[in-house]
């Protein structure tokens, strides 16, 4: 079991400044709208492919595309061999034989995360480890699943099932994408975040509960409204300024394509990655009153919103 960090600790002592001082407990009013905790009519993660899952891929054009790697490990690996380890250590011996298989087939990290909480949404069990690899062609994704590196035992050893999500890059962080500026390191009460985040208690909770002083990455699955981005997309326009005041960095942009593995259902079209310079700079981000003015894009743009805390990879995966 993880221990409690710093984080979590420093959101409690706020949860119970705001009570002691006679805050809104009990109170839902809120000045923009909520992030709903939803989850999917169909929520699954598989170890093995079903071959037809493998059309999504044969289908695509042959150039470049991203496979979206969401991750789930087991308690305790199983198999001969693994016994002693655990889910996690057992699956990281399966990616130390990637690097060359990787490698020999032009495949590219564009980021890993080690998942620290899901805030927004509800799904069991909640994903633990991402990854964008982007392949040189589905020929080159099919001729690596079936030749998959040197020890792919410890795959099935460790994992419990994840999400395989064939994904076209649609933006990437680059040039002209650093930010500037810092974010201010205090934070008003909880009080007044819950009124213009428009996040609960609980979830911000969920955001704190790392390290303060770290960077944080933001993870989101986005469906939008009618399958159209045109509503969510000003929310996008209105938040970009304070983004870039905040210190933030945009890491990745995809639309989601079909399932190799795993399933849900209704599907998102989008998932987004964000890195922080730290947990307060997301927080004043959605607090600041020009993201509270467009936050009604937000709400009426996303059907269904999955937000993630992420920090840096557990997993070497050694390219």
């Amino acid at each position: 079991m993880r221990s409690q960090r710093p984080g979590f600790l420093f959101a409690a002592a706020l949860v119970a400044s705001v009570t002691a001082c006679g805050g809104t407990e009990g109170s839902t009013t809120s000045s923009v709208p909520g992030f709903e905790d939803s989850a999917l009519d169909v929520y699954e993660i598989e170890v093995l492919p079903d071959f037809s899952a493998l059309q999504s891929v044969t289908d695509r054009p042959n150039e470049r595309f991203v496979m979206v790697n969401m991750l789930v490990f087991k308690d305790t690996a199983t198999g001969e061999g693994f016994e002693e380890l655990t889910g996690r250590e057992a699956y990281a011996r399966y990616t130390e034989g990637l690097r060359e298989a990787q490698m020999a087939i032009d495949s590219r990290l564009i980021w890993a995360g080690a998942v620290q909480a899901q805030v927004v949404g509800r799904s069991d069990p909640v994903f633990q480890s991402m990854a964008l690899l982007e392949y040189a062609s589905p020929t080159a994704f099919l001729g690596f699943a079936t030749e998959p590196g040197d020890n792919p035992e410890a795959r099935t050893a460790g994992l419990e099932g994840q999400w395989l999500v064939p994904s076209t890059t649609l933006g990437e962080g680059g040039a002209g994408s650093e930010p500037t500026g810092s974010a201010p390191e205090e934070l008003p009460d909880i009080d007044t975040l819950v009124q213009t985040t428009g996040l609960s208690e609980e979830q911000i909770g969920r955001v704190l509960d790392g390290p303060l002083d770290e960077p944080v990455f933001i993870v989101e699955l986005l469906r939008f409204t009618d399958g159209d981005r045109s509503t969510y997309a000003q929310y996008e326009a209105g938040i970009a300024p304070v983004l870039q005041e905040q210190g933030a960095r945009f890491v990745w942009r995809g639309s989601y394509d079909g399932f190799v593995l795993g399933a849900g259902e209704p599907g998102f079209d989008e998932q987004t990655v964000t890195e922080y310079p730290n947990r307060a700079a997301y927080l004043l981000t959605l607090s600041d009153p020009r993201v509270s003015a467009v936050s009604s894009f937000r709400a009426d743009g996303l059907e269904t919103h999955w937000i993630y805390t992420a920090g840096e990879a557990e997993i070497d995966l050694g390219f």
